[in-house]
């Protein structure tokens, strides 16, 4: 099967869960680079939280915060950037202190936390691993709302993620009532059960469709590959799309292909060698 641009999600795809990518995973996406395919990895991380590792590997574009920044690896530039408006960041800082949530902020270079907000990642549904590179991936700041007002970032996207007590996520169906009167805001789902929130202009979809406007690559001619509700607007924008076995039922409802291992074992390199090199 031929393709020209593959487009993969990295937490629960590519990665592993316990955050490291096999070298078996890095030399297939080395191997599809060099036959001429676009490799793009799509996540939800800032630029700098995507492992170095897997840039190496002959990547040129990197699609961040869900969407919200498309970036010319080469070239060290930002192709396409929506960001949350000031005046809305600036209402949502004060519910998040009320509601006792970690809630952190993505710009283009950095994730940005507080240390009331690491208190609250104690108690949040997650693996250690999982925990582990939230803690080494974020700038701590003071409180985050003085970060803010002081320094006025671009803020791509912020995540939220909820104290789990008694099998409760604390204040999750709160914060998404209040989000739900935001027409310019989208938030989905991404991992240990958090709301990731964006711009409405802001989807890992809208950034695939203008790299192949830019590229001159025909989306029928692109492959995405994914796990959760945030790769969605992706896997519904590529011309062929692949969920993972661990995916959301959500996910593989939507897709025309499921892998058949999981990300530790590495199932999306497992399909790309199989089907397209």
């Amino acid at each position: 099967m031929k393709i020209k641009m593959l487009c993969t999600d990295l937490d629960g795809t590519l990665l592993r869960s316990d955050k490291t990518v096999s070298d078996y995973s890095l030399q297939t996406v080395k191997k599809a680079s060099e036959q001429g395919i676009v490799t793009v990895p799509v996540t939800g991380r800032h630029l700098g939280g995507i492992p170095v590792s897997v840039l190496e590997q002959g990547v040129k574009y990197a699609i961040c915060s869900n969407g919200a920044g498309l970036y010319d690896i080469a070239g060290h530039r930002p192709l396409l950037e929506n960001c949350i408006s000031d005046s809305v960041m600036k209402e949502l800082l004060e519910v998040f202190p009320e509601l006792d949530v970690m809630a952190d902020l993505f710009t283009f270079e950095n994730a940005y936390s507080d240390p009331r907000s690491l208190n609250v990642l104690e108690d949040v549904d997650a693996s250690e691993p999982v925990k582990a590179y939230i803690r080494s991936s974020r700038v701590i700041t003071g409180d985050v709302r003085d970060f803010y007002y002081s320094t006025n970032p671009s803020v791509q996207k912020i995540t939220v993620n909820f104290r789990k007590i008694n099998s409760v996520y604390k204040n999750r169906d709160r914060l998404r009532e209040i989000l739900s009167g935001y027409d310019c805001l989208e938030y989905v789902t991404g991992g240990a059960n958090n709301i990731e929130i964006t711009s409405k202009e802001a989807t890992k979809g809208k950034c695939i469709r203008y790299l192949s406007e830019i590229t001159g690559i025909s989306l029928t001619e692109t492959a995405a590959i994914g796990d959760t509700e945030n790769d969605l607007s992706m896997l519904k924008t590529a011309g062929l799309s692949i969920a993972m076995l661990n995916a959301d039922e959500e996910v593989k409802n939507i897709c025309r292909y499921t892998t058949d291992y999981d990300n530790d074992h590495d199932g999306a390199a497992r399909f790309i060698n199989k089907m397209f090199l």
